[in-house]
């Protein structure tokens, strides 16, 4: 079906497939496109330099007792402000205030501690549900307890210390947001950031430095004030109309005439991507998931699903300066389409001198290395297991159980039960009709053995830990459980079918109903944020809007230029509330410097001790500073205290009146 944006606008949704749902499966769905935003607003493409995230300095480095450097990070999850859309200023969730977040980059053998701060608002601004978070480094193989559990929640003015191992062989992991039933909306709104493990192996074959880029692709759609709009089509994904490339829409890149190496990332949680070259020419696949292939394999286009990572070459020394190559989308199946969904971002041969310094630079490598996964054969396999993935009732399974169920199992159902260090085939079948599914399983990386009894792909032909499960496929995995025991997720990787709830659990040498060191939640508790007086930290001071980072970027023009960082004075001037009365708050916002672009408002929160916090009400805040809420009649428990957190940043509490 086609729908335009005139009707969408119609029907009153933000989505042009919204209106409708998708209760049966998609078939090929087109629209012109799905933001609200005025003409004026929306992105063109090829218009932005592309931005390259920031490398995250670690803050401290020590050495553990048994010799091994341990290097020391910190981010804050916080509120911030992107300069996506024209004009206006785009409030994001994201690790230090930006999207997508910091990248990390460590050597193997290198251990790290990472404390991770929630200094988000207590509740959602848009959608209302308490911003509790769980970080997952994927790809790692870090304990249960490290490992970004769904139900091991951080909430607001908490801290975890996460602890990587960094044993594996290098490759491209990444770090989002996993928190139970809202992973899909926290991930969206840009919790998510790359990371990078390197070896000496990696680096005496591939590009390093400059020509070492990564490239976090994901796609979103636009409110009229150019806030992200947010539509999960009955559950069935989010398709955005926009293509951002770390951050910016449809960016271009200038490179010279040499051989680069890009780490593609699809962050998007539903869209999958079919990349390839507008010139038709062939990339030079290295990397999946887990690392280096056995071999380089060259191929003209690659299917690549939410989670996924390659690592491909480009030689750009045959084409001339000033030819401009496109990085562009020939999409799948069950994806919804719109008029510029086709373009990704471009690269711009430029004439500047070569540095043909590092390895790579002129001669493709053909054989990499080999990987304890790859080396794995179908001999060893002890036990076959066989799972489907498809929706039931419009419940989505995996292996005919939803986290629910282990939920209610008081989390010791499990779909799996292999003793550490056997080795398994899973066999993974979608035969449901309509969407695909990307599985994601933790801990381990699994070998491909085939796709519908054939091999798997050539760029598939590497340590994996996503696997694209299309429309009446069945994949046939082989995998190894080694490194620890104890609980581990898998799951869609689509991730509003995560949320909803298409994920399960296995365990690796341990029976569930033992006391378990390991324990995902248990074990290493979140502990409240403890920053000393005065000096600024969260705790004491609520999130700073800031702009997102653009790295060698032309200065924008004064319609594109994102707020300047500024702080709140925020009070609440009177608080009522008389039991089955009316319920009234007042108060004020004086912002400390430029406004930004779009309305801003307060949400006001019931803090009473003794019971969960819950949200009141989120009333504008006028143009003179001016704020106020009634709410009538009241709530029929007393509200004995409120807090306030507006979106410029500011925080406040007080105790109600209640005579």
């Amino acid at each position: 079906m086609s729908i335009s944006r005139r009707q969408a606008i119609q029907i009153g949704g933000v989505g042009a497939i919204g209106a409708f749902g998708l209760a049966v499966p998609l078939t090929s769905v087109n629209a012109k496109s799905a933001s609200l935003l005025d003409p004026g607003n929306m992105p063109k493409h090829y218009q932005r330099t592309l931005p390259v995230p920031a490398e995250l300095t670690p803050t401290g480095t020590t050495v553990d007792a048994d010799g091994h450097t341990r290097r020391h990070y910190h981010i804050e999850q916080k509120l911030g402000w992107a300069n996506i859309v024209p004009g206006l200023s785009t409030p994001i969730l994201g690790y230090n205030g930006t999207f997508p977040g910091p990248t990390i980059k460590v050597n193997q053998g290198e251990r790290i501690t990472l404390v991770m701060d929630n200094v988000l608002p207590l509740f959602h601004p848009q959608r209302g549900y308490r911003l509790d978070t769980s970080t997952h480094l994927h790809g790692s193989a870090s304990l249960p307890q490290f490992d970004g559990y769904a139900n091991d929640l951080t909430g607001h003015g908490f801290r975890k210390d996460y602890e990587y191992p960094n044993f594996q062989p290098a490759r491209t992991l990444w770090y989002h947001d996993h928190a139970a039933h809202n992973t899909a909306p926290n991930v969206y709104s840009g919790l998510a950031g790359q990371y990078h493990l390197h070896d000496d192996v990696e680096r005496n074959l591939l590009p390093q430095g400059r020509f070492d880029v990564p490239l976090t692709v994901s796609d979103a759609m636009f409110a009229r004030d150019g806030s992200l709009g947010y539509n999960a089509n009955s559950s069935s994904g989010l398709w955005g109309d926009v293509i951002l490339v770390n951050g910016a829409p449809w960016p271009v890149m200038k490179v010279q005439r040499r051989i680069y190496r890009f780490r593609i990332l699809n962050a998007s949680i539903a869209r999958s991507y079919r990349f390839s070259l507008s010139t038709g020419d062939p990339v030079t696949m290295v990397a999946t998931d887990g690392g280096l292939m056995p071999a380089a394999q060259q191929v003209t286009s690659w299917r690549h699903s939410s989670a996924e990572r390659y690592e491909i070459l480009i030689d750009f020394s045959k084409y001339p300066a000033g030819k401009r190559v496109e990085l562009r989308n020939l999409s799948n199946d069950n994806n919804v389409d719109y008029d510029n969904t086709s373009k990704v971002m471009a690269f711009d041969v430029s004439d500047e001198a070569i540095d043909t310094s590092g390895p790579a630079a002129r001669v493709m490598p053909t054989l990499l290395t080999s990987s304890t996964t790859m080396s794995l054969t179908l001999s060893q396999s002890v036990k076959t297991r066989r799972m489907r993935v498809k929706r039931d009732n419009d419940i989505w399974t995996i292996g005919g159980m939803t986290w629910d169920d282990v939920v209610k199992s008081g989390f010791r159902k499990v779909l799996a039960d292999p003793d550490l260090d056997d080795v398994e085939t899973w066999e993974i079948e979608n035969s449901s009709g309509g969407w695909f599914h990307p599985v994601h399983i933790h801990l381990v990386d699994f070998q491909i053995l085939s796709r519908n009894g054939k091999p798997p792909f050539a760029y598939e032909r590497g340590p994996k830990d996503v696997v694209y499960v299309g429309e009446d496929e069945t994949v046939r995995l082989l995998m190894k459980f080694e490194h620890h025991r104890g609980r581990y997720m898998v799951h869609c990787h689509n991730l509003v079918h995560e949320d909803h709830a298409m994920m399960s659990q296995f365990s690796v040498g341990v029976d569930t109903n033992d006391p378990d060191p390991n324990d995902p939640i248990e074990a290493v508790r979140p502990h409240p944020i403890q920053p000393a007086p005065g000096d600024g930290s969260p705790g004491t001071a609520q999130p700073t809007e800031v702009p997102a980072p653009v790295t060698s970027a032309p200065a924008p023009t004064p319609a594109d230029e994102p707020p300047a960082p500024q702080g709140d004075v925020l009070t609440i001037a009177t608080a009522r509330h008389r039991l089955n009365k009316d319920m009234t708050f007042t108060g004020t916002s004086k912002p400390t410097g430029t406004l930004p672009a779009g309305s801003a408002w307060v949400t006001i929160y019931d803090v009473s001790p003794g019971r969960a916090a819950r949200r009141l009400g989120a009333p504008a805040i006028s143009a003179l500073g001016n704020w106020s809420l009634k709410i009538k009649p009241g709530p029929v428990q007393q509200v004995t205290s409120v807090m306030a957190e507006s979106t410029r940043g500011g925080t406040a509490t007080r105790q109600v009146d209640t005579r």
